[in-house]
């Protein structure tokens, strides 16, 4: 093998072992949204009422639920049934309020969970969530 090219391997090495950690590193902090625990600064929507059931965790607007399903945790009734019009109760544990909405793109009754707000969802609501936004 050439010299130069050997030298270069060598020295490129380092960089990549550093850049794959850092990747590494900031892989969790994208993963902890939707995986069925819900942490601070995140929105939760249940399956079933007082927080029961498995729950759906997220951070960001949702302008349509379909294409989502409770995660979790393990073991949790409605485990894979999708979100849209199946919740039933929510915990806001974000830092943001979130609105909830009865139809897909924002649209239908408009309903407001202030920020650290829990609680069942009322009749207008309750099996009829099917997208939502943060905000301010």
């Amino acid at each position: 093998m050439n010299k130069n090219l050997r030298g270069l391997r060598l020295a490129a090495a380092p960089a990549a072992i550093a850049v794959a950690m850092l990747v590494g590193a900031a892989a969790p902090a994208s993963a902890w949204a939707r995986d069925g625990y819900l942490e601070p600064e995140e929105m939760g929507l249940y399956y079933l009422v007082n927080r029961g059931g498995c729950v759906f965790d997220y951070n960001n607007n949702e302008e349509t639920l379909t294409d989502n399903q409770f995660n979790g945790p393990a073991g949790c009734d409605g485990r894979t049934k999708g979100v849209n019009d199946n919740t039933e109760s929510y915990w806001n544990r974000d830092n943001v309020g979130w609105y909830v909405y009865t139809d897909w793109k924002y649209g239908g009754i408009k309903g407001s969970i202030p920020s650290g707000y829990t609680g069942n969802a009322s009749a207008n609501y309750k099996n009829k969530i099917s997208s939502s936004s943060w905000y301010w």
